[in-house]
């Protein structure tokens, strides 16, 4: 029984190393940045020129796959009908609180350039060697691609960041 014990508190200590070294700050050649955090939290951004996307959940990890579950946060919005009563509407928040608005200030967020999920997101990436990478059909990607208006090739996987 004791070794049996020992064992189990052994692999548990090794998938908590695991996931001690995949928390940090990534990017790629590409404006995209996830931070994943120590409590299971992750937030990824997208940015190009003026505008831009974020998305905010939980992750996982099995084996050296780390999977992504967002949780969007939504506003309420409380529209008034015509017989005086009210009905709340939810909509994806632009910023990461949960707050009621009224119509007008919803009418409004048509300005916003940086908006929650509108950039597609990794739902599921791979650790190896302090990178990040994508899958595509079971396999990793690996070959370098094109950047925006320029002839050099970049590769596709997130680096870890030194901040």
């Amino acid at each position: 029984m004791k070794l049996l014990i020992l064992i189990l508190l052994q692999a548990f200590s090794v998938s908590l190393f695991a996931q001690v070294k995949i928390v940090g700050r990534y990017h790629d050649y590409f404006g995209t940045s996830i931070q994943i955090n120590g409590d299971c939290t992750f937030k990824y951004s997208w940015h190009f020129d003026m505008s831009g996307s974020w998305t905010k959940g939980t992750w996982k990890t099995k084996g050296d796959t780390i999977y992504f579950h967002v949780v969007p946060i939504y506003d309420t919005v409380s529209n008034k009908n015509s017989d005086g009563t009210f009905a709340d509407s939810l909509i994806l928040s632009v910023d990461e609180t949960s707050v009621r608005i009224t119509p007008a200030q919803y009418a409004g967020r048509g300005l916003y350039s940086v908006q929650q999920s509108i950039f597609e997101y990794p739902e599921k990436l791979v650790y190896k060697k302090d990178r990040l990478y994508l899958v595509k059909n079971g396999r990793l990607i690996k070959k370098k691609h094109l950047r925006l208006w320029t002839k050099k090739k970049f590769p596709p996987w997130y680096i870890k960041s030194n901040d």
